[in-house]
């Protein structure tokens, strides 16, 4: 029996039933995955699933596609996955190339928990199957979390005591980053300091990071200004005196704001280190960035000059929602590789790619145990069979970019972002630099999932505005919020055009076409109940309510959250 005919019979037997589905395939294809717990059969069904579903796409190889899926999963159950590690820049750790992120595991968002006694056990439980996974299976010894991550840090930091006073890990095992943001007065900058170290219950940091750099004030807030003298303390030299008190060993930023703040950050000269978007879809809220239009390449560049740890965030997420990848897309990254270990290779072997630009690691925020699993499995072929991942990695990046420039046409793919204004720089308060990415992603590959929660993003920001305040007022009270995700959406009827004044002659047109093509599939229908969408994700549930047919293209392949 080939592995198609088994993968087919076992979708018929189970149309409906993921974990029975896995089962039923693995016994004829992977004997050893039936020893897999609950969590991996979940996923592994969904996979098998989707690839029957696009067996009749053009172009698609179930069988070999199949042979891929069956390499993973007895990857997984070898027993032999460790993930490689690398120098971080100028700090000259060993870090490895997967970062535990810590921002998915938590009770709660908000600050209301502030004793374990508040913590549901399934959820602490949960938690220290993670870090099992992360620390002791996987060998991943970058643990990334932030005062800003609610319950995250005091959870973290009972959990690693456990491990650490069971002799299951040492402290010297492990990298710990947290980041807290930059704060206009400097003693709730040292409060909110002190308050995680007390949650992490440990004695130094690693790592620390400026959390969420994303606008000009911070830099003040950071160094101060023309008009600071000498001696009057800031946050950054706040964070000099942890320096020299061995409490913090390595300094650095986090960012989701545009590639000119971030260079200007970059080139204050003091960090070892920084948290980026960068990504093959885009730089989430710098894409269109740089002199010529790809995002923070300018910053990896300027970071690399410096000799200083790259670290990137939220692949997975922000970099496309890849975990939930379109039909088009994992069409287009397949039988080569998912589109998840597509990105994590473009990551580690950039160097192969774009003139000798080196990236250190990537954050791989975990849910549950699982959520860790292929960025492992890539990990240790990116490490015992590179030659192989690296023609790869270059057959689809070309695959990509050729279909990109087949849909929306060489030129608009090479000059669509110029001219076009962030949030800041127009009276609109649109970041029409991402509503044309979304256009791109969207065209390019069917990322619809992806984009609709992203431009949810932009209504929830609406939500909150106020016309009875100043726009400069509605911007500081949406702080920080809005400079993670700034922007508003676009509203029917009105004219931007006199924002697109420095866009080139031959693109204003399909500029106007491709915001009324957004407003027109991304924005959230009115519905009688006026229920709003909980979340982002949420947003694209929705859509599928409204009256529009999805184009199957655009539909979820699979969801492996």
């Amino acid at each position: 029996m080939t592995l198609s005919e088994a993968a087919i019979a076992a979708c018929e037997a189970y149309p409906s039933a993921d974990v029975e589905l896995a089962l039923a395939f693995a016994k004829e294809a992977v004997p050893s995955f039936l020893k897999a717990d609950n969590d991996r059969l979940i996923k592994f069904g969904r996979s098998v699933k989707s690839m029957v579903n696009m067996k009749d796409d053009l172009g698609f190889n179930l069988e070999e596609s199949l042979t891929l899926a069956v390499e993973e999963s007895e990857l997984l159950m070898s027993g032999k996955l460790k993930v490689p590690k690398v120098k971080f820049g100028k700090t000259g750790l060993d870090i490895s190339v997967v970062t535990l992120g810590c921002m998915r595991f938590q009770q709660e968002w908000g600050p209301r928990i502030t004793n374990m006694n508040m913590v549901d056990g399934d959820c602490q439980d949960n938690l220290m199957a993670i870090l099992k996974r992360a620390l002791l299976e996987f060998g991943i010894n970058h643990i990334e979390t932030a005062r800003g991550y609610g319950s995250a840090e005091l959870q973290l930091g009972v959990a690693l005591k456990q491990l650490i006073m069971t002799n299951q890990i040492k402290r010297e095992d492990f990298i710990l980053q947290t980041k807290v943001a930059p704060m206009k007065d400097p003693a709730d900058f040292r409060k909110t300091l002190e308050k995680s170290f007390e949650y992490l219950q440990v004695d130094y940091l690693d790592l620390f990071a400026f959390h969420g750099v994303n606008w000009p004030e911070q830099l003040i807030y950071m160094f101060g200004d023309d008009q600071t003298t000498e001696g009057t303390e800031t946050c950054y030299s706040i964070i000099q005196e942890y320096v020299k008190a061995g409490k913090i060993r390595h300094v650095g930023f986090s960012t989701h704001g545009s590639t000119d703040l971030i260079l200007e950050t970059v080139n204050k000269g003091v960090f070892d280190y920084a948290n980026i978007h960068y990504h093959f879809m885009g730089s989430y809220t710098a894409s269109g960035g740089g002199h010529d239009g790809q995002g923070n390449r300018d910053v990896v560049r300027l970071m690399n000059e410096k000799n200083m740890g790259v670290f990137i965030i939220s692949p997975f997420d922000k970099g496309g929602s890849l975990f939930i990848p379109s039909r088009k897309l994992r069409r287009l990254t397949l039988p080569d590789l998912e589109p998840m270990a597509f990105e994590s290779m473009r990551i580690w072997n950039h160097h192969h790619l774009f003139e000798d630009l080196n990236i250190h690691t990537y954050t791989a925020g975990a849910a549950r145990p699982s959520d860790l699993d292929q960025s492992a499995v890539a990990a240790y072929l990116h490490d015992t069979q590179n030659d192989r991942m690296v023609q790869k990695l270059k057959r689809v990046s070309q695959r990509l970019l050729d279909e990109r420039e087949k849909v929306l046409g060489k030129e608009w793919a090479d000059t669509w972002w110029k001219g076009l204004s962030k949030a800041d720089g127009n009276k609109h308060h649109v970041e029409h630099n991402q509503i044309m990415w979304f256009y791109n992603c969207l065209h390019s590959f069917g990322l619809y999932h992806f984009t609709k929660a992203r431009y949810h993003s932009f209504e929830n920001n609406l939500k909150n505005w106020k016309d009875d305040l100043s726009d400069d007022e509605n911007v500081k009270k949406l702080q920080p919020g809005w400079g993670f995700v700034p922007g508003l959406p676009l509203k029917p009827g009105v004219d931007y055009s006199g924002d697109f004044t420095n866009v080139p002659g031959e693109n204003k047109q399909r500029v106007l076409e491709a915001e009324a093509f957004v407003l027109d599939w991304l924005a959230t229908a009115a519905n009688k109940t006026k229920v709003d969408p909980k979340d982002e994700h949420d947003a694209y549930k929705k859509a599928k309510t409204e009256a529009k047919v999805i184009p199957e293209d655009w539909q979820d392949a699979y969801d492996m959250r």
